[in-house]
């Protein structure tokens, strides 16, 4: 009788328990797959999501080449809300609340920021900037326009191509100035 290895007991107890789970939740992981990629909200509610698409619009405006909104972070940002960040919820749902109650404050008879200018935007963000929910919705903007698409953001990888970011992981050298200059120096 052969003895395997508590080791290879254990890998091969977690494969099989992993395949286990996998099979009971498959339904379960198909349809989170597919509210994912059909853009289903996993944290806020559809007025919320509509407020964070508008404010993501303005800090990475589409001009020439596709924004924030196109790269859907808001997206990202609400599934981040639901994993990584989930110690940020609380702070975006004070946030969106503060950020309405200075909308009307700027701006009396508008209901939502959503529903501002795109000047009148930019003013009510420009007078929340300083304060911590700004900056957390700015980096995570910022980090859904370049994040790896299958975490929500950089939709068609609108983000890669923006910084013309090769993601085939094919890469030759020189790859930075320095390489070039030691392949400059070698050859000459």
């Amino acid at each position: 009788m052969k003895t395997r290895s508590r080791r290879a007991f254990l890998a091969e107890s977690s494969a099989y328990s992993g395949a286990a789970w996998v099979a009971a939740n498959f339904p379960a992981i198909l349809t989170a797959q597919k509210s994912a990629q059909q853009g289903g909200l996993t944290f806020f509610t559809a007025e919320q999501m509509k407020e964070v698409e508008a404010i993501v619009a303005q800090i990475i405006p589409a001009d020439e080449t596709p924004g924030a909104k196109e790269a859907h972070c808001q997206y990202f940002i609400d599934r981040a809300l639901s994993g990584f960040a989930k110690a940020s919820q609380g702070a975006y749902t004070k946030g969106l609340e503060d950020l309405q109650g200075r909308t009307r404050q700027m701006f009396p008879g508008a209901a939502r920021f959503s529903e501002l200018s795109a000047a009148q935007q930019i003013q009510a963000l420009t007078a929340i900037e300083k304060t911590p929910f700004f900056n957390l919705i700015r980096n995570h903007t910022v980090i859904g326009f370049f994040a790896r698409p299958e975490h929500g953001g950089n939709f068609e990888k609108i983000g890669w191509k923006l910084i013309e970011y090769n993601d085939s992981l094919n890469h030759k050298p020189p790859f930075g100035y320095y390489d070039a200059q030691a392949l400059a120096a070698k050859k000459g």
